[in-house]
């Protein structure tokens, strides 16, 4: 994944609202689409990133669209949390309403710096295995996932990245 961030709302009003947000603390925001073809024809020019968008987005649902395409996209989702408990992915990250600002940053700070460099530990600490757990904890918490989803979602990360999970789990509790 790299820097890049594509916002997708049906509502211009909350898409600009929240690429406000993402400008004003340095991130890159390469579109703002309103129709699915909009974000299907902004993604078709890029490697990878961040789609930031409703659980909802132009009458599909946001983990339909993410099946649709490339595994070098995450996206985070936003909804109130009966919408999100019906969302599912690995790549799926959920935010639920009201949004904090802070929340929203320190989101996609945390999945860009999943493959930005970070330096790997050397030795293994016998702390790895609660290391892991409170990262695992954080994601259930922030993004609604499941045990399961959390766990894979970070040894999908380490084998993506030549990171330990341990290395993972770290880079999660340090954002």
């Amino acid at each position: 994944m790299n820097e890049n961030i594509f916002i997708a709302f049906d509502s211009r009003k909350i898409a600009v609202s929240i690429a406000k947000i993402l400008i004003e603390n340095g991130n890159n925001v390469v579109s703002i689409s309103k129709s699915f073809a909009e974000l299907m024809q902004s993604l078709s020019y890029y490697h990878g990133g961040i789609v930031i968008t409703g659980c909802v987005f132009a009458k599909k649902r946001t983990d339909r669209i993410a099946e649709n395409v490339s595994d070098d996209f995450s996206f985070i989702v936003l909804g109130n949390k009966m919408q999100l408990d019906i969302i599912t992915g690995e790549r799926v990250f959920k935010l639920c309403y009201p949004l904090q600002k802070n929340d929203l940053i320190c989101s996609v700070d945390m999945l860009l710096s999943m493959d930005t460099q970070y330096k790997p530990s050397v030795h293994k600490d016998e702390n790895d295995e609660k290391i892991i757990l409170k990262a695992k904890c954080v994601l259930i918490d922030m993004y609604s996932m499941t045990e399961e989803e959390a766990h894979r979602y970070m040894q999908k990360k380490s084998m993506d990245t030549g990171r330990k999970m341990a290395d993972i789990a770290r880079i999660i509790l340090n954002t």
